[in-house]
């Protein structure tokens, strides 16, 4: 008599199964457009400009993308009117990058940027990025060469850069926490098109949701060691020759090269630690601490590197510089309003409760002044693998 219960009961439990997973959308991958990358550009007033690029399943073939391009007031509407020119239900599950043109990004991006946050089926993680011109530009980049489609090439040249730590992290998630964060500002890269290609030119600084400036790529390093730990990634300073003059070997075969007119070093940080700290409340007067260890890879120059003294003298011009280099970031960066390294943070973190609007925190910002100190610790000297 057991036996038999259990065996209806499985029975049932069975025919329960099959009947709720026939209840299931089932959603087949030749019915869907999949979105891998999607671009916005101001039209003209009130209306923008949205162009994905999709991928389209198809069992006969290995790779198939189109792109459609649409005009409206809403990323819905856009949504609405790429729909009507698309023969599958176009769905943003697989959607990689999103670029915005700088023109657009100029005037404010945050009610696009929402509408992705309310998009259920888009992630946290999908990249954004600004376009040095227009985002259509770069999304008419013919990518047939590399097998795959642009949203997930532009997700790779993202993804390798901030792995190597040469940029700092574009998401979704990142975007969200620093725009709504009081004491910090994000912080995107900015694509273009070069030789028929799409690159990283600089990143881009904002104030609030608004473009404000380009931060070059050789600057890149010290907002990144500033922002966060640092622990990859190379870096090269130029000095004058008469610098380095008394510990250049110049017998034999090193003798002097006329290539440079300077002398270039190349380090390659294995890390480092930066600390903020608010030092003067009433004068707001922070100091900021970086301490490095680093290998040095390349020099322009033959330098005598076997003496431990010529070592610690190229550790002491490597600190001036970087001292220099980094106090004249953080000036540029009040000169702007911008604060990509969260100095406010470390401000209101002093403030024991009292409220702080971003408002009052840009005046604040202005008259701050910073004491700087670099400690650069060359731990290795020559060729790495």
């Amino acid at each position: 008599m057991l036996r038999v219960r259990k065996q209806i009961f499985f029975t049932v439990l069975i025919l329960c199964v099959v009947i709720v997973s026939g209840c299931v959308e089932q959603k087949q991958l030749e019915k869907l457009g999949l979105v891998t990358a999607v671009g916005y550009d101001l039209e003209k007033k009130n209306v923008i400009r949205g162009t994905v690029v999709v991928h389209q399943f198809d069992p006969m073939a290995q790779n198939i993308t189109k792109m459609i391009t649409t005009t409206a007031n809403t990323s819905k509407g856009l949504r609405q009117g790429q729909n009507l020119q698309s023969n599958q239900k176009l769905v943003t599950g697989q959607m990689r990058c999103v670029i915005y043109s700088k023109e657009l990004a100029e005037k404010g991006v945050i009610q696009l940027v929402d509408a992705l946050n309310r998009d259920s089926a888009v992630g946290n993680m999908v990249y954004l990025t600004v376009a040095d011109g227009s985002a259509l530009e770069i999304m008419e980049v013919d990518n047939k060469n590399t097998k795959i489609s642009l949203g997930t090439y532009l997700y790779n040249l993202i993804k390798q850069n901030v792995e190597s730590e040469q940029i700092l992290s574009p998401t979704l998630q990142e975007f969200n926490h620093n725009y709504y964060d009081i004491g910090k500002d994000p912080v995107l890269p900015v694509l273009m098109v070069k030789n028929k290609d799409v690159i990283i030119k600089a990143l881009a600084l904002f104030k609030d949701d608004r473009y404000i400036a380009e931060l070059g790529p050789k600057r890149h390093f010290y907002l990144k060691i500033l922002s966060d730990k640092y622990k990859a990634g190379t870096h090269e300073l130029g000095f004058k020759r008469s610098e380095f003059e008394k510990i250049r070997l110049k017998k034999g075969e090193h003798s002097i090269r006329d290539v440079y007119s300077k002398v270039f070093i190349d380090i390659d940080n294995i890390n480092s630690q930066a600390k903020l700290k608010l030092i003067d409340k009433k004068t707001l007067k922070f100091r900021v601490e970086v301490k490095l260890d680093s290998r040095l890879l390349e020099s322009t120059e033959p330098l005598d590197f076997s003496n431990p003294s010529s070592v610690k003298f190229i550790e002491k011009k490597l600190n001036q510089v970087m001292k220099k280099d980094i106090k004249g970031l953080i000036k540029y960066f009040q000169k702007l309003g911008v604060d990509p390294v969260g100095i406010g943070n470390e401000y209101k973190a002093h403030l024991r409760g009292k409220n702080l609007s971003k408002k009052e925190w840009r005046e604040l910002y202005k008259r701050a002044s910073f004491e700087v100190h670099v400690k650069n610790r060359i731990v290795k000297t020559g060729v790495i693998d």
